[in-house]
């Protein structure tokens, strides 16, 4: 049976982001034993399905094919409970003969802590703060509250409550001196810039405060060993005979 699979991203229309999920792609593709495709979710002219169609075409014989999906998420928001898995029905449909597996969104069960606690340790003394884009959907921001606390981390959202500043004020409370927000993003980008301009202004406002920033971990080394795990724990015999493909444009 030829495995195959497919990781997604959320995408985006900045050049650096595409540039590191590229990057990523090149690492991951290098660990795994068959071929590897990345897609869009959206910010692309070709549509999630769109772009696993145009991939499974290349593949004649569709009955010997088993399609696992890894969605490149850090919360089960609107993408990964609704966006995703309708768009998986629709390929289920189009191709009733290949075997497709979804895999559990990337950021669940804590798997991305280790990355996150790395940038912490490198000041230790500080009061830490997780800076994760958030969602509105029920069940997800707890994920990240589960999260936070493992890491002994106050939270903040980029799209809901608490915001970075409304955070930074409450704690601003307490006897501190340093302060280190580390983004929860897989890839730079225009959010995670928009966080350093914020992080610039909030060191002007509270002078007495040095604020640290860290950065989007999906360019590490270790974070393509880990998705390339997750990729290989099953069919590890199966052989790679197709190149590995980026699909992103």
């Amino acid at each position: 049976m030829q495995q195959l699979s497919v990781v997604v991203v959320h995408g985006s229309y900045s050049e650096v982001y595409r540039q590191e999920f590229n990057l990523l792609l090149e690492r991951v593709s290098a660990r795994v034993a068959h071929p590897v495709c990345g897609v869009y979710l959206e910010c692309t002219d070709r549509p999630m399905v769109t772009a696993i169609t145009q991939y499974l075409e290349t593949y004649p014989d569709k009955s010997d094919i088993h399609l696992q999906i890894l969605p490149l998420f850090l919360l089960p928001g609107v993408h990964v409970r609704e966006d995703i898995p309708g768009a998986i029905a629709q390929l289920r449909q189009q191709f009733p003969k290949i075997t497709i597996q979804t895999l559990p969104y990337l950021g669940k069960d804590g798997l991305l802590a280790p990355f996150l606690e790395r940038q912490f340790e490198k000041h230790p003394d500080a009061k830490r703060v997780l800076l994760a884009h958030g969602s509105r959907r029920t069940g997800a921001n707890p994920q990240i509250e589960t999260l936070a606390a493992s890491l002994n981390a106050n939270t903040a959202y980029w799209a809901t409550e608490p915001a970075l500043q409304e955070t930074i004020a409450l704690l601003t409370k307490e006897d501190l001196n340093i302060v280190y927000v580390v983004p929860y993003f897989l890839f730079s980008g225009k959010i995670p810039a928009a966080i350093a301009a914020q992080v610039h202004e909030l060191q002007q406002s509270y002078s007495r405060l040095q604020f640290y920033l860290g950065q989007p971990f999906g360019t590490q080394p270790d974070c393509a060993v880990a998705i390339a795990a997750l990729l290989n724990k099953k069919n590890k015999s199966t052989k790679k005979n197709k190149p590995n493909n980026l699909i992103s444009r």
